[in-house]
């Protein structure tokens, strides 16, 4: 067998999935990359990290998680996609731990951020684990990957009308979210046609991505309608 046939023969490849969903996952992983390329970048320049804390803390040790340390048969592009955000986002926490703390109301102290986002790590990793390990996920883990997208697809319009400028948010990043989430869900109903909770997940995510998207374009282009 040549090196070609194997990669798109091998399940730990390409093989697992056929060639319309390694095309949705590899978009998927594409909208998702750039969304954390921009989410990296931007708090240089403003000072601010739109990322919601809250799951910050869990996105980075699941990737951790995922990318490093469960053996999955996932295939390459979810497993070097999964890798991938782990890396970028260690420059996402990063500014996460230099200005997550604008986005919480009540007065903290440094030393009780950092001590908050060290208790929200550990939290996230010990769901994460216990999730996995009791059989509650897939071997893709879509489902506790989805469980943390929807609550990034909800709380980042509640974060984006609290803070009141939508100049110090990313209006390509609620796209990406988006797209990448929307072509992630397409993968999931055409391979998991009978995983009725990951699909429930995944709709009520899309529903809240088309709604931030929705009122950050009336806040861009019509700012007295939202």
């Amino acid at each position: 067998m040549s090196f070609w046939q194997t990669l798109a023969t091998d399940p730990e490849y390409f093989g697992r999935y056929t060639l319309i969903e390694n095309i949705f996952l590899l978009l998927g992983v594409v909208f998702w990359a750039y969304m954390y390329a921009v989410l990296l970048i931007e708090p240089f320049k403003k000072k601010f990290v739109e990322m919601p804390v809250f799951i910050a803390c869990g996105n980075i040790i699941w990737e951790l998680l995922w990318g490093f340390c469960f053996k999955e048969p996932m295939g390459a592009i979810l497993l070097w996609g999964y890798r991938l955000g782990f890396v970028l986002d260690i420059v996402i926490f990063y500014q996460v731990i230099r200005f997550g703390k604008k986005q919480i109301s009540l007065p903290m102290t440094d030393k009780g951020y950092k001590f908050l986002l060290g208790i929200l790590v550990v939290s996230w990793g010990l769901l994460i684990y216990t999730f996995y390990k009791g059989g509650y996920d897939l071997f893709t883990g879509s489902n506790s990957a989805y469980i943390l997208s929807l609550i990034i697809s909800v709380m980042y319009p509640i974060l984006f009308l609290k803070t009141g400028d939508p100049n110090m948010f990313s209006y390509p990043v609620s796209w990406a979210k988006f797209l990448g989430n929307g072509f992630f869900t397409i993968f999931i109903f055409l391979y998991f046609p009978d995983k009725y909770f990951v699909q429930v997940l995944s709709g009520l995510g899309t529903i809240a991505d088309i709604y931030y998207v929705w009122i950050f374009t009336r806040q861009k282009y019509s700012p007295s309608k939202v």
